[in-house]
């Protein structure tokens, strides 16, 4: 339940709060449209799991205010914990969402060169903003509290906590990939950005390359590394298992028609899930396999992302023209290869998708986790998990099929092997898989991470 009622009326016992969250998406929004006002929760992975670590134990959510009605609620209670919004203007938005972290440290951290952007102007507006959520968390910290830090929006916050409440328990958790020191370091602000992380007393990431590649940043701006090393860990981010399998086992019926096998994708419309090159593969599959006409569809759902941002449309046109050569190449009366859904798909029909699939084509070029793939396996009831080796989430994954998403000819043959591999194969990769997801699931990832902080 929500409401708007003051601070004060929180029970004595979440006086004094064990976390204070800070991330830019919140948990949800509110959006008024024809003058009736709705929620839009945000249902990511990360905040998911925050919100649960909330309701049970308290504490305070700073976060960014983006719904078009967000200032009737600047400051309220959900359940157990209190939320704080952030406000910031559209200029504001423009440098420190759209032009820096989305235009400059996205394309940096997932190597793509070409489309970085270095406007000073931006990262001046990003520094104010990463300011205006200082301001937010100084007004709610008590001594004793954990500061909860997320994500490559935020770079600069741990600094500026630490000048203000020099004894701040800081943590910092990196949801995106780390590039190499050597890359990092071209970036004209890395300095500033890498001396503010490491003031944090903890500091996690997805994977140990990601911890690798952190400390080797470090090492090359500031000339060593052997004091922070003991403040990084590696703590993967997890799902609740046990809420995709039993929501997955409650459905009787598949979504998908007719004999075909179904592989199956879901991704943002963002250039870095690989989304071209994935129905490239399919061009190429059918190329060298064309006995495989009329046996299986793709469904290939891409949820609309940043659509008003002139490149995001731009790559949107790019790849439906190729959706539509293949299908235009390929298609019969009877049979279309790839079904595109551009829209958000809701999560009964998405469950609905993971447990009858054949096959999952996850396959981003670069991606901090990847938590699409966890709910598959635990969602599944027989499919095979193909897998980006550069997914974060790949290493453990081991009953996946990996392959170089930079590869047409290694994707068509790794979903050739998918649509034709054994039954017994089958189900030993997917009960392997099932059991690391549903041991390291975000109950696990929530109490490493108090673990580390503790020691930090």
């Amino acid at each position: 339940m929500l409401t708007n009622e003051p601070y004060y009326i929180l029970s004595a016992n979440l006086i004094g709060l064990a976390f204070i969250v800070v991330t830019t998406r919140g948990p949800f929004s509110y959006e008024r449209s024809a003058g009736k006002e709705t929620v839009r929760y945000n249902p990511g992975g990360v905040s998911t799991s925050l919100s649960h670590l909330m309701q049970k134990e308290g504490g305070t959510w700073i976060c960014w205010g983006d719904g078009n009605n967000d200032k009737q609620h600047p400051d309220e209670i959900s359940g157990n914990y209190r939320i704080i919004r952030v406000f910031i203007n559209d200029r504001e938005r423009r440098g420190f969402y759209d032009d820096y972290s989305n235009s400059t440290l996205w394309p940096l951290f997932h190597y793509f060169r070409e489309r970085i952007k270095y406007p000073k102007s931006a990262f001046l507006m990003y520094r104010k903003v990463n300011h205006d959520f200082l301001e937010a968390v100084k007004k709610v910290y008590s001594p004793g509290d954990t500061i909860w830090i997320h994500d490559y929006q935020l770079t600069l916050l741990p600094a500026m906590i630490r000048s203000e409440i020099p004894d701040a328990r800081i943590v910092f958790t990196w949801h995106i990939p780390w590039v190499s020191g050597e890359f990092f370091s071209s970036l004209p602000e890395s300095e500033e950005i890498i001396k503010s992380l490491c003031t944090s007393n903890c500091i996690t990431f997805h994977t140990e390359l990601y911890v690798r590649n952190f400390l080797d940043s470090v090492s090359q701006i500031t000339g060593e590394s052997e004091s922070v090393r003991g403040k990084v860990h590696s703590i993967p981010l997890g799902i609740d298992y046990s809420y995709y399998h039993r929501k997955s086992e409650a459905l009787q019926r598949s979504p998908f028609h007719g004999d075909q096998k179904a592989i199956f994708s879901v991704d943002r419309m963002d250039y870095t899930k690989g989304l071209t090159s994935r129905v490239n593969a399919i061009e190429t599959l059918l190329e060298e396999h064309p006995d495989l006409s009329g046996k299986f569809v793709y469904y290939m759902a891409v949820s609309p992302s940043r659509t008003h941002v002139r490149e995001y449309r731009t790559f949107k046109s790019d790849l439906e023209m190729h959706i539509g050569r293949i299908n235009g190449r390929f298609s019969t009366i009877s049979w279309v290869p790839i079904m595109y859904m551009n829209k958000k798909l809701p999560e009964s029909s998405l469950i609905g998708f993971y447990r009858f699939s054949h096959v999952a084509l996850i396959t981003p070029l670069f991606d901090g986790l990847n938590l699409v793939s966890k709910e598959f396996v635990a969602s599944s009831r027989d499919g095979v998990l193909i897998i980006s080796k550069f997914a974060g989430s790949a290493s453990q994954l081991t009953g996946a099929i990996k392959v170089n998403p930079n590869s047409r000819a290694e994707m068509a043959q790794a979903i050739y092997t998918a649509l034709n591999m054994e039954p017994e194969e089958r189900r030993a990769r997917l009960e392997q898989m099932k059991k690391d997801v549903s041991r390291h699931n975000s109950t696990w990832w929530i109490r490493r991470i108090k673990e580390v902080s503790r020691r930090g």
